[in-house]
């Protein structure tokens, strides 16, 4: 008689969660750098903080809180309805905020190219305005802004395309 094998029981595979390979491969997820994380919270706060707007304006067009609300907060032209322009930005921030959550890669190089180009743009003006010769020049004050504003566009730039795990944080392609 041949010997027996004992009782085979069914063990089950750890279940693992994240990205995955074609091959169904588990592939470990980077985190989200911190101040990714600060960004996304951010956007979260103004998304639910124009909802709010939009809601207090919509529900009590009359009040003191909704004239405040729409003189102080809305600045886009006063020809689109301040309730319209709340709802509005409330999506775009929620959409933002979810496309940076969600690790979009493409979220990323459009902040990159706009925060480089508004850079860049800033800089070209003030060069033109200086070759010209412009009758009122800037301020001291509006210096020190051009300048803040600048840098602080090319610092976002260079975080975001620099920064050591950005890359890995928000892959193009799902299998590198």
């Amino acid at each position: 008689m041949p010997p027996r094998e004992g009782i085979k029981t069914y063990v089950p595979q750890p279940q693992r969660t994240g990205p995955s390979t074609e091959r169904g491969d588990h592939v470990e997820r980077h985190r989200i750098p911190t101040l990714i994380r600060w960004f996304i919270w951010l956007l979260i706060f103004r998304s639910a903080m124009s909802l709010v707007f939009a809601l207090t304006i919509g529900l009590a067009p009359d009040s003191d809180v909704s004239t405040f609300i729409a003189t102080n907060f809305d600045a886009w032209p006063k020809q689109m309805p301040a309730e319209a322009v709340f709802y509005v930005s409330a999506f775009l921030y929620g959409l933002t905020a979810w496309r940076w959550a969600s690790r979009d890669w493409k979220a990323r190089w459009v902040v990159m190219f706009m925060s480089g180009a508004t850079a860049v743009k800033m800089l070209v003006n003030f060069a033109a305005d200086r070759a010209v010769g412009t009758p009122t020049p800037l301020t001291q004050g509006q210096e020190l802004s051009l300048i803040m504003s600048v840098g602080t566009n090319l610092l976002i730039c260079g975080y975001l395309a620099f920064y050591p795990g950005m890359a890995e944080a928000f892959k193009e392609t799902p299998w590198d």
